[in-house]
C-alpha cells in the first residue's frame, strides 16, 4: 500500500505544479509527464495497476489540459479516494 501512496502523492504534487499532463501507456505501466510553460516539471511511471486503471477509466490518456486538467486537479481528493477504495477492495477479496 506504501507504493500506491507514493504514486498518489507524486500525482498530487504534479497537478499542483503544472498546467498540462501527458499520459501514455508503455510496457512498464502508465507514464505521466507534468508540463508547465513548455518544460517538463516531473516525469514518472505509474506502476500500480489500480492507479493506472483509474487514470485510464477517467479518460486520462494522451494530453490532459484545459478544463480536463482543471477538473482532475480540483477533484483530486475524489480521485484519490476512488483509487484507495479500489485497492482496499482488491486486497480484501
Amino acid at each position: 500500500m506504501n507504493a500506491i501512496v507514493e504514486e498518489l502523492e507524486r500525482l498530487r504534487v504534479g497537478l499542483e505544479n503544472s498546467q498540462t499532463m501527458v499520459v501514455r501507456e508503455s510496457t512498464d505501466g502508465l507514464k505521466c509527464s507534468f508540463i508547465k510553460h513548455g518544460l517538463v516539471q516531473d516525469d514518472f511511471m505509474v506502476k500500480d495497476e489500480v492507479v493506472a486503471d483509474v487514470l485510464s477509466e477517467s479518460g486520462l490518456t494522451g494530453i490532459v489540459e484545459g478544463k480536463s486538467f482543471e477538473k482532475l486537479r480540483s477533484n483530486y481528493g475524489w480521485f484519490s479516494v476512488r483509487v484507495k477504495s479500489r485497492k482496499l477492495l482488491k486486497e480484501l477479496q
